[in-house]
């Protein structure tokens, strides 16, 4: 039904009757009058971001919508049956917020209140009469009718406002439908807006600790590569979220030689940053005689695979190698890793090669598993890359991988003998991005001899 607005003229003047008011308008300024003001005070309420100040904004509605003296409300919210809290009362000269001074707010049992509020319907007493032993006759003396508008939370009344009135039959039957109405949308709002101040603090909450715990990880990376004599190292680290699951590291050895370590777990977040230092830790008490590539990542097997692939349901690869630097060799073992990619310089330019020799399952699987080792000689100029599958399988904004073609490519493009090279293929990375954040965390280490 479209209400004219004020003054507006009827198209048809004659057909109005002379003298007295025009039918029907009697009724039609009260119905304009009340949209008016509840669309007002839709709009105000959705302005809101405080729950206190919604309660506000409703309880200047209900006044408006319907006059009254006083209000008392009361909730059962967290409960148990026949207990209840009084919320809020006009007899109270301080103000409480019920959501940040719980503490405050009287929890008491029976009672007309209460009676009203287990009753899970709408009333209005007509004639209200309350004994001093109620315990809400501090707030409902003195006033002789009451409307008591329920609001619903799974089916039950969790809230109810009571208004009162110092005169009896003081509240029009009509109007209390529309005041359940109104009294449930804005409890269902107010409720919302109580859960996303919920959500909002626990997400600062876990940005928190999400903040520490990427601390807590950068601080298990080698704070600089170790300086050795016949090699330069390089690497680039980058997490997909705050926290992350890859891990590097290198371990200078009293014979001089150099382990070297890349490592993923499965997952990423806190999760796999918490498996990365179970990982850290194990790695750096390591005892002399596991320091060999196969023994090393049988002992990173056995202590994951007894203590945490249980409780975590996740798994780790992993490269480890032994660089020799008077015979410039390298031993080495792999755990479900990606192979490492070994660019070769000779004479007619680089020879890639792929170092597959040695595989075994992902560490924390089965205990049982034994890596077997392999051992090539490097020679000068030439570059190991170390990686996580982060770098091929990063997405372009199309959504197509790196791959393994991408990564040779980009390799050649960064001129393996440069002096930038780990900076030229980190630019290529970022371009074939172009933008698009990672899905998961990447690492990569360059190993040139010199």
């Amino acid at each position: 039904m479209a209400f004219p607005p004020p003054g507006a003229q009827d198209p048809n003047p004659s057909s109005l009757p002379s003298g007295g008011p025009i039918p029907g308008t009697l009724h039609l300024l009260p119905l304009r009058e009340r949209l008016a003001l509840v669309t007002e005070t839709m709009r105000e309420l959705s302005r809101q971001t405080d729950p206190q100040n919604m309660a506000k904004v409703y309880l200047r509605h209900l006044r408006q919508l319907l006059p009254n003296d006083g209000l008392v409300a009361v909730s059962r919210r967290d409960l148990p049956s026949p207990h209840y809290r009084v919320t809020r009362s006009s007899r109270w000269k301080e103000e409480i917020d019920p959501w940040l001074q719980r503490e405050k707010l009287p929890v008491v049992t029976g009672g007309i209140l209460g009676d009203l509020l287990y009753g899970n319907e709408p009333r209005i007493l007509e004639e209200l009469r309350v004994e001093p032993g109620d315990p809400a006759y501090e707030h409902l003396q003195g006033f002789r009718s009451l409307a008591a508008i329920p609001m619903y939370d799974q089916g039950r009344a969790l809230v109810l406002v009571a208004l009162l009135s110092k005169s009896a039959n003081g509240f029009d039957p009509e109007k209390l439908p529309d005041l359940v109405l109104t009294g449930n949308l804005y409890g269902r709002a107010s409720h919302n807006l109580i859960l996303a101040r919920q959500l909002e603090q626990s997400v600062q909450e876990l940005d928190f600790e999400l903040r520490r715990m990427e601390k807590v990880q950068a601080s298990m990376l080698p704070a600089k590569v170790p300086v050795v004599p016949s090699l330069v190292l390089e690497r680039h680290h980058q997490t997909a979220r705050r926290a992350g699951g890859d891990y590097h590291d290198f371990f200078t050895h009293p014979d001089g030689t150099l382990g070297i370590l890349v490592a993923d777990v499965s997952g990423s977040g806190a999760s796999a940053t918490s498996l990365m230092a179970i990982v850290h830790t194990l790695a750096h008490v390591c005892p002399p005689e596991e320091r060999a590539p196969g023994a090393f990542l049988s002992y990173l097997n056995r202590h994951l695979t007894d203590r945490c692939n249980s409780a975590l349901d996740t798994f780790v690869t992993a490269f480890y190698g032994v660089y020799q630097p008077v015979t410039r060799t390298l031993r080495f073992a792999l755990a479900g890793h990606p192979p490492p990619r070994l660019l070769l310089q000779g004479p007619d330019g680089w020879r890639r090669r792929v170092l597959d020799m040695a595989d075994g399952l992902p560490l924390g699987l089965d205990r049982h598993e034994r890596y077997n080792e392999s051992q090539v000689a490097l020679g000068q100029g030439d570059l190991l890359v170390l990686y996580t599958d982060g770098v091929t399988d990063l997405e372009s904004p199309d959504g197509k991988p790196l791959g393994l073609s991408g990564l040779d490519h980009a390799l050649a493009l960064a001129d393996p003998a440069g002096e930038k090279a780990m900076d030229k293929v980190v630019r290529f990375l970022r371009h074939h991005a172009g933008g698009r954040g990672l899905r998961d965390d990447l690492t990569l280490v360059f190993v040139r001899v010199k």
